[in-house]
């Protein structure tokens, strides 16, 4: 990511709100390794600057900036603002120095915060407080050494408040602190909300965003005080406390960069902190982002994240993922239209519309019941109207409802699907269904024989997929995305789910080392809650369970869950055709001329079609019929029935045995028309620059969607 791009976005960030003049400051936020000289200028000469370093906001009584410079050489967390006759003039600026090396000397009597935090909720007593890195870690060189370099491999989140909005103990919604009334109810903090800026920085991104925003805590069982200490909290952009969204891209300049609200999200299942030894055991602090980004993978929308560290007022609070919200205003950013449009249905403590109303989601559970009646299941998928009065309208996107229910049989979700999901919709898209996010996926990925496929809790996303699974058209395309997704390096494949787990594992390979010194010995020295618990560290306790799942849990995982769907009659022993491309089967290639050959491999009766649709219709006979468009495949070379077309054509094909129909492979192809086109040879003769060539050496007149290619000579993925 280009610095300079997301400085730009930064100020576009702000763009909303008067742009004031205040305080600037000769260093930026950041971290330092050695002592620096800071200088702090002022807009109006004829002003004064007032500053802060605890985190409170400055006022005319604060102390007052009077040299020229100042020297920093520790941890440093400064808000500064411009004064005039005793009234503040401008906003107030804030600014983080983290020096790493100060941080590993984190005491657990830091100035002015309490020994206690909030009170238990289920047992009696109240949550020690526990701010120190542990010194048996730190004062270790090749420790200290690995911590010190983990804070460089992920972003820098510094969260500034005034102290008493976190630790003030007086119960009072307007004063009290956030993280002494954590919100488990009603009547002990929930919904309290206090100003703060936030601070981004730092990080292989390179990322530099500073803005106000309203700060509250976040989560169900996370904010219980012996369950967890270690809460998660709650961004919001508001006019009320700066500008009323965040425009800056968070998670990449290709994705969504406008946000409403975001969540900085602990971990409790399968964490060190979990009340339980046999979950702290086996931490890994990447299953919940393996089930996001597997969505994304599939093609469906998620809730992006990011690993960061988090720093609350210049104290290291621990690793921490930085979450999109899931609610409307997340649905307006990423699709579009009002999101006064939009159904957002969850489930924690009880079946709620977060947003918009439950009516059509009820609808759809009603019909889903009488589903096995192709009828109400046409109704369902927006083929038929519900009644006279009323047009066809989609209520489930299928498609969405398989692969996410696939995604969470294969982790076998021990924690779901009673709570921990969403679903969305917008009602004035008659065309689309509601759509299910995976959210909260920790308990996963645990036993090789788990099996959730007969979970049915009413109302819920398996209530609907049970129903749903008596009718024979879904239940083939069923089968369809599960042979798509655990075989021929489908994604839930063990190469496929391996590679996403390393990638995760090597994001916070170094930054794990940070958490173990934050919080890897609580449940053994500060709170062991029912056991005594161990020091907890990347080198043992981690690296076994990381052993554990690369040798015993994903080698095998898509087998057993394969047997599991046969025992249920949801996966079939017919393998689809095999596309074959000049002769070779399983090619990458997806860019096609009509000068190659298509041909497809099976010795049963093949058919196909070339506009995306199914070849095969489930819904007007159980035994199938082919649809108006499918042809016979008859060994000949499908391309022929593609002269004089060009671009992207979806092919769809299945064949039939003495078994039954298989499942239906697809495949994405662009095809070029090559009459014009010059190769490689010929265009190297020219000197062309930067064009892109397939596999066969044809230039193409724009980058496909996936692929090898050849760019300059070297041969690229795209």
């Amino acid at each position: 990511m280009v610095r300079k791009k997301i400085l730009l976005s930064v100020l576009f960030a702000v763009a909303s709100v008067p742009l004031l003049a205040q305080p600037k400051f000769s260093k930026p936020h950041g971290l330092y390794k050695n002592r620096f000289t800071l200088k702090i200028t002022k807009s109006d000469a004829s002003s004064e600057i007032r500053f802060t370093t605890d985190g409170s906001e400055p006022t005319a009584d604060s102390k007052l900036f009077s040299s020229s410079s100042t020297i920093v050489q520790s941890t440093t967390i400064l808000r500064a603002a411009e004064f005039k006759n005793n009234e503040r003039t401008s906003p107030i600026s804030t600014v983080s120095y983290i020096f790493p090396n100060d941080v590993l000397k984190q005491s657990n009597t830091p100035q002015g915060y309490p020994d206690t935090w909030g009170r238990f909720t289920s047992i009696s007593g109240t949550a020690p407080a526990d701010y120190e890195m542990d010194p048996e870690l730190t004062a270790d060189k090749q420790m200290a050494a690995k911590i010190t370099e983990g804070f460089q491999t992920l972003p820098i989140l510094s969260i500034v408040t005034d102290r008493e909005n976190l630790f003030n103990k007086t119960k009072d919604e307007q004063t009290g602190g956030i993280y002494i009334y954590t919100g488990t109810s009603d009547s002990n903090g929930r919904g309290w909300e206090r100003a703060a800026s936030m601070e981004l920085f730092g990080g292989p991104q390179e990322h530099d965003l500073t803005i106000d925003c309203a700060l509250k805590m976040h989560g169900g069982q996370g904010r219980v005080p012996e369950k967890n200490p270690k809460h998660s909290f709650r961004l919001t952009f508001k006019s009320d406390y700066g500008p009323s969204k965040l425009e800056y891209p968070i998670y990449g300049e290709d994705r969504v960069m406008k946000f409403n609200s975001l969540i900085v999200r602990t971990f409790y299942n399968f964490s060190w902190l979990h009340t339980e030894s046999g979950q702290r055991s086996k931490a890994q602090y990447t299953r919940d982002a393996w089930a996001r980004c597997t969505q994304r993978h599939m093609g469906w929308p998620t809730s992006d994240c990011l690993y960061v560290h988090v720093f609350l007022n210049g104290l290291y609070w621990g690793m921490y993922n930085l979450s999109e919200r899931i609610d409307d205003n997340y649905c307006k950013f990423h699709f579009g239209d009002q999101k006064v449009n939009y159904d957002v249905i969850k489930r924690e403590d009880y079946l709620e519309a977060a947003e918009g109303t439950l009516d059509r989601w009820n609808e759809m559970m009603r019909l889903s019941e009488r589903a096995s009646d192709m009828k109400y299941y046409q109704m369902l998928i927006g083929q038929l109207p519900v009644s006279n009065e009323r047009e066809p309208e989609m209520l489930v996107d299928v498609d969405n409802l398989i692969d996410y229910m696939l995604i969470n049989q294969y982790m076998g979700n021990a924690d779901w699907d009673h709570h921990n999901w969403i679903a969305f919709r917008n009602r004035e898209r008659l065309d689309q269904g509601f759509r299910f996010i995976c959210w909260d996926s920790e308990n996963t990925l645990n036993s090789v024989s788990a099996n959730v496929l007969d979970l049915n809790n009413k109302d819920c996303p398996s209530y609907l997929f049970t129903n749903l699974m008596k009718n024979r058209a879904f239940q083939h395309r069923y089968m369809d995305r599960a042979w798509k997704h655990l075989s021929n390096g489908g994604l839930l494949t063990e190469t496929c789910a391996v590679d996403l787990w390393d990638s995760l594992y090597q994001t916070i390979s170094t930054a794990i080392y940070d958490e173990s010194a934050r919080w890897g010995d609580y449940r053994r020295d500060v709170h062991p809650y029912s056991s005594k618990g161990e020091l907890y560290t990347p080198d043992n306790q981690y690296q076994n369970e990381r052993k554990r799942l690369l040798r015993d849990f994903f080698p095998k995982r898509t087998a057993n869950l394969i047997a599991q769907l046969q025992a249920k009659g949801w996966y079939t022993a017919v393998e689809p055709p095999r596309f074959i491309i000049n002769g070779q089967e399983n090619s990458l290639c997806d860019t096609l001329s009509l000068e190659d050959e298509l041909t497809l491999s099976g010795s049963y009766y093949i058919v196909y079609t070339l506009d995306g649709s199914e070849p095969v219709n489930w819904i007007t006979s159980a035994s199938g019929t082919l649809s108006p468009t499918a042809k016979t495949f008859s060994n000949g070379n499908i391309l022929q029935d593609l002269k004089g077309q060009q671009g992207w054509v979806n092919i769809r094909v299945i064949c039939k045995s003495t078994k039954g129909w298989s499942p239906i492979a697809d495949r994405r192809f662009y095809i070029l028309d090559t009459s014009g086109l010059e190769t490689i040879p010929d265009m190297a003769k020219q000197g062309a620059p930067d064009f892109i060539y397939d596999i066969s050496g044809r230039r193409i007149p724009a980058p496909p969607q996936r692929g090898i290619y050849i760019r300059n000579g070297r041969k690229i993925w795209h």
